[in-house]
């Protein structure tokens, strides 16, 4: 009596266990019959349990209940399965199956185990804020650069920043120095929020996009009467509007070379002179100076003044580009995402090949294309995943060889990346193995091998 008493009270814990797993449970005989299952293991069907019971597997499979079957998979090959599967409600599953057998070697049961691949993806971000939370702290221990929310991990931006947060606090002109998109403005507006001027106001004015014949009146303003049809009264120009500001002049380097003695005649006396008087007016304002050209070169090919260069050259910070500077590429990754899924109210987030792609990708448009290709993502791509067929297609099949690799290590590189993103597209080595035209155990090496 005792002992049966211990049976029961074994039996319902264990009933107790298959019911509340975080993982759908399913038995089935050999013929694919549902023997029995827990509730996770129904709601993936979109069937209740008493329906599923009445089911056969092939022939849930056969009306598009999921597809492809890891227990159909089992006891078609006799040997574990482990699959992605697509339900009928849209949901994605990572499924396990295996065989039981009997003493004498006939397959009785099938089970398997199935979990939300939502579930699995907020565990990883999960991680990846920890992680996250982790470099935080070891930023604090070791000094890692984080000032007015530019954050970086790389060595070579770090000491950027550290000049940036240096001559900010002087009151002095600056000149920033990169290629396009590595974040210029931003750094900029750093100094200036940084400086002693941050209440002040912080302008900017893009000398490529203004018509030559406009940039010496934006710059400087004009006098009553100067213009016909401009304004009777005048108008102030940028100097006089950011008088104890910070002037932000983008691509400094675009400047007619006959506004650039008026410009060094600013820096350097703290004056200028609107357009169609003689009147001299004292400003107080900083300028922070930017471009992509080699001023050195254009000084050689005099379409640079000397002087100008040299005044402005004694503060120069020069920021890195995106490929100098990988450790970057995640952390902005992630603050760019975050940022764009708060904006379009989304829960987007990027497949682990993905990650992969954008560290080895070039950026040749640096953290302006990094963040631009994260906005379209978020808006475009309707699964909760980005995946490598989301991603624009000159970086779906991107390889780049580091200079060291030998010829075999670069095919083996490319064999890498279409076998990943092929498993990641279909989920079964089978169909991998149809579109490659190989055999399926070669492909099971393959996907074993590589992910």
């Amino acid at each position: 009596m005792e002992n049966l008493e211990e049976l029961q009270q074994l039996n319902k814990e264990l009933e107790n266990i298959f019911e509340y797993s975080f993982e759908g449970i399913l038995l089935t005989d050999a013929e694919a019959n549902i023997l029995k299952l827990n509730k996770v293991s129904a709601s993936f069907m979109g069937l209740s349990r008493e329906e599923a019971l009445t089911k056969n597997i092939k022939k849930l499979e056969e009306e598009g209940f999921f597809s492809p079957s890891a227990v159909v998979k089992v006891i078609e090959k006799g040997h574990p399965i482990e699959i992605i599967q697509k339900g009928i409600n849209g949901r994605y599953v990572y499924a396990r199956a295996k065989p039981i057998y009997d003493d004498q070697g006939n397959m009785i049961r099938v089970i398997s185990f199935t979990r939300d691949l939502t579930e699995i993806m907020a565990l990883r971000q999960l991680v990846e804020e920890m992680e996250d939370e982790l470099n935080q702290y070891k930023r604090n221990v070791h000094h890692e650069s984080n000032i007015e929310g530019i954050i970086s991990r790389s060595e070579e931006m770090k000491k950027t920043l550290y000049q940036v947060r240096k001559i900010a606090t002087i009151n002095s002109d600056v000149l920033l120095l990169g290629e396009t998109g590595v974040g210029k403005s931003e750094i900029a507006k750093v100094i200036h929020q940084l400086s002693d001027r941050k209440e002040q106001p912080f302008y900017i004015i893009n000398c490529a996009t203004l018509p030559e014949s406009l940039i010496e009146v934006e710059l400087f303003g004009y006098t009553g009467g100067m213009f016909t049809g401009g304004n009777p009264d005048g108008k102030k120009g940028i100097f006089e509007i950011a008088n104890g500001g910070t002037l932000f002049l983008d691509e400094i380097g675009e400047l007619p070379i006959h506004l650039q003695a008026r410009l060094l005649h600013v820096l350097q006396e703290k004056q200028f002179r609107p357009v169609g008087t003689l009147t001299q007016l004292d400003i107080d304002v900083r300028v922070i100076s930017a471009t992509n050209q080699d001023l050195k070169k254009s000084v050689e090919e005099g379409t640079f003044r000397r002087d100008l260069y040299h005044r402005l050259n004694i503060f120069p910070i020069t920021i890195p580009p995106l490929k100098d500077r990988k450790e970057d590429i995640m952390v902005l990754t992630h603050r760019f995402l975050e940022q764009h899924n708060k904006t379009y109210n989304k829960q987007v987030r990027l497949s682990p090949k993905v990650l992969e792609t954008f560290l080895s990708y070039e950026w040749e448009g640096n953290v302006r294309e990094l963040r631009n290709l994260i906005e379209r993502l978020v808006v475009i791509v309707d699964d909760p995943i980005v995946k490598m067929q989301d991603l624009p297609e000159h970086m779906q099949t991107i390889v780049h060889p580091k200079k060291d690799m030998t010829l075999p290590e670069i095919l083996n590189q490319v064999e890498k990346n279409i076998i990943t993103e092929m498993y990641e597209e279909e989920g079964s080595s089978y169909k991998v193995a149809e579109r490659l035209g190989i055999s399926q155990s070669a492909a099971s090496r393959k996907i074993k091998k590589y992910i």
